[in-house]
């Protein structure tokens, strides 16, 4: 949601100009890449939240990794709301959440390397201030009006968008934290397959990720409290419809969705020469800003690809694919997603199978219903005749044999299928599911250094 969008002031001439700009991502599929994103909560050696500034803050781990490590500040307002090194990216969610929106990579072990690379940049910068990182889905114990903000003038205007649109809109700005993966396709067909494939397992996703029981210091009854607060963030931005599961949707029925979908802000250039947001006094859609303009400005391909970053779908479409629907997990098992993510997606074979694994186009699986059993039971989640654990050791099955396959075939990234282990185990009932982990730990009274990582 934060990271930096490139700046294109390319003109749009023609609406058709949007679709051609998704459709722009094509690649060779000797080409594809996985790129890995993952949010975290920092907390202090008294368990709280960091703040922007202060000498144990947000901002000083931000210098100390320009001045140590070779990031490169970026600026708002003359402060840094984000770090770029190559195509790596470091960005803060609204409440300070600490990303890294890694580069894009051809194999699970580069990411594992990546993050690894990464915690260990991270133990430099933080580790003689105190400073620890918790990876929970949701923060178990902090209030929302309880916690930091960072300084970004988009997250400023969201906030006073949010109560206007839905009940959980600023949950998720300042409470949660997700890992996700991005994905290419190769043509328009295979772009729409795996879009419906990215919502069909995302009753799957969100049972094997469940981290997020416990809010505001009580359990909730959820597994996955997280993923279930999206269903009333802003209906607007987050329900696709029916389009996510047809078979005949195209790119332009996304495109016709997006549209149609109000704007947040438009990007503006600050006074010191940093990029900012212009906040719109009422609602105006795209399609909209496209025939007649704001204020005698008229769009261009960053204000298209702005806006694109500003709706939630579970799977959400831009130049890329992006799945969105998991739990931040312990980092021992975060590259499982980019393993799992490989292993469904870029296997002809396999996506075939997973389809009629998860029944595509059987209209008597109510979708939202187990999206939402899922929520609540993870892998003990039923509706019907649908067993969410079931078909979860199902997708790792064939999401295995996808990794082998590929394996085979390129004698490249030959050790992937071991980063889905964790997950597995956890299917098998052989390890306890991770949000396990937050309600043993909150018992116990210890809050949020109780699930810190250790140094």
């Amino acid at each position: 949601m934060s990271a930096p969008v490139q700046d294109d002031p390319t003109p749009l001439d023609s609406l058709q100009e949007c679709t051609a700009w998704v459709l722009s991502g094509r690649r060779d599929q000797s080409h594809f890449r996985i790129g890995t994103e993952y949010e975290r909560l920092a907390i202090d050696a008294h368990g709280n939240l960091l703040p922007y500034e202060g000498p144990v803050s947000i901002r000083t781990l931000l210098d100390r990794l320009v001045v140590r490590h070779g990031w490169e500040p970026i600026l708002e307002a003359g402060r840094p709301i984000a770090l770029q090194r190559g195509v790596a990216a470091i960005s803060l969610e609204p409440a300070g959440q600490f990303e890294l929106s890694g580069a894009a990579m051809v194999g699970v072990s580069d990411m594992a390397a990546e993050l690894g690379g990464h915690l260990s940049e991270l133990r430099d910068v933080a580790h003689d201030l105190g400073v620890r990182f918790v990876h929970v889905g949701l923060n178990p114990v902090t209030p929302v009006d309880a916690t930091p903000r960072m300084p970004k003038g988009r997250y400023a205007i969201m906030r006073r968008i949010m109560p206007k649109v839905g009940a959980w809109g600023l949950h998720m700005m300042h409470l949660t934290c997700t890992v996700q993966t991005n994905i290419d396709f190769s043509s328009e067909d295979e772009c729409m397959e795996m879009l419906r494939l990215g919502h069909l397992l995302s009753p799957v996703l969100i049972a094997l990720f469940a981290n997020s029981p416990y809010l505001a210091g009580r359990d909730t009854g959820f597994a996955s409290f997280r993923a279930h607060l999206w269903t009333d963030v802003d209906d607007r931005r987050c329900n696709v419809k029916g389009l996510c599961f047809d078979p005949n949707a195209r790119v332009q029925d996304y495109v016709d969705w997006l549209l149609d979908v109000p704007m947040y802000f438009l990007d503006k250039v600050l006074p010191d020469g940093s990029h900012g947001y212009e906040e719109l006094p009422e609602p105006l859609t795209f399609r909209r800003f496209f025939h007649q303009g704001y204020h005698g400005r008229r769009p261009t391909l960053s204000d298209w690809a702005l806006h694109a970053s500003t709706v939630f779908p579970d799977v959400r479409l831009k130049r890329y694919i992006e799945l969105r629907q998991c739990d931040l997990v312990p980092a021992d098992a975060l590259p499982s997603l980019p393993a799992l993510t490989k292993g469904a997606f870029y296997d002809e074979a396999t996506r075939k199978a997973l389809r009629l694994l998860l029944r595509e186009g059987d209209r008597t699986v109510d979708r939202a219903a187990l999206r939402e059993a899922a929520c609540k039971d993870a892998l003990h989640a039923r509706v019907g005749d649908v067993h969410v654990g079931e078909w979860a050791r199902e997708v790792l099955r064939l999401t295995r044999i996808g990794l082998e396959r590929q394996a085979a075939d390129t004698r490249m990234d030959v050790d992937a299928a071991d980063a889905l282990q964790p997950l597995e185990a956890i299917a098998a009932g052989d390890a306890p599911p991770f949000y396990d982990r937050v309600r043993r730990e909150m018992a116990k009274g210890t809050g949020l250094l109780g699930l810190a990582d250790a140094w």
